[in-house]
């Protein structure tokens, strides 16, 4: 049973990397294609995941442009950021002592980096309701967020209990 939840940890270790390169790759194509819009737009389209209806917007507003961009880059790279967290959290962890102090604080962290995830996914699909309103561009819904807000939930409710398990062991250590 050890081995394998050893084992589950490190698949998942290596999953959070892949994740956390992934979606460095996806804020690295936004930003590379964001800066090559200033002098080359029509090949800055063409890059990989890039929007097309963003584009649009470069020629009727710069600044909704400018904006929307920004927060599809942040986005990513929030997201990459979280997971290359997570598995530094998981290169960390020692599985013969997991309830520290510094374990439930950084599973915490996690949790609020995930609803700062959703509460940037809330503002940017707000922004790109505004922004379809005000030009005749259907801007795509670019953030799926509904699932940020769960995961912080499940993810804090654990730090919590992460918490109590050393409040235990303190006390444990204490009466002995």
């Amino acid at each position: 049973m050890k081995t394998q939840t050893k084992t589950i940890l490190e698949i998942i270790k290596y999953l959070a990397l892949i994740g956390a390169i992934g979606f460095s790759i996806e804020c690295g194509s936004q930003l590379i294609s964001f800066i090559i819009s200033f002098t080359n737009p029509e090949f800055a389209k063409k890059m990989y995941l890039a929007n097309k209806s963003i584009f649009e917007l470069r020629s009727l507003n710069l600044t909704y442009f400018y904006f929307t961009k920004s927060l599809v880059i942040v986005f990513a790279g929030l997201k990459a950021h979280i997971w290359y967290y997570l598995f530094d959290f998981l290169h960390k962890l020692k599985l013969k002592n997991p309830f520290t102090d510094e374990v439930a604080t950084k599973i915490q962290t996690i949790s609020y980096l995930l609803l700062s995830l959703w509460i940037m996914a809330e503002i940017g699909n707000g922004y790109f309701n505004y922004v379809s309103k005000h030009t005749d561009i259907d801007l795509v819904n670019h953030f799926n967020h509904e699932e940020y807000f769960f995961m912080a939930g499940i993810v804090y409710i654990i730090a919590q209990i992460f918490k109590r398990g050393v409040e235990l062991q303190e006390e444990n250590e204490l009466t002995v």
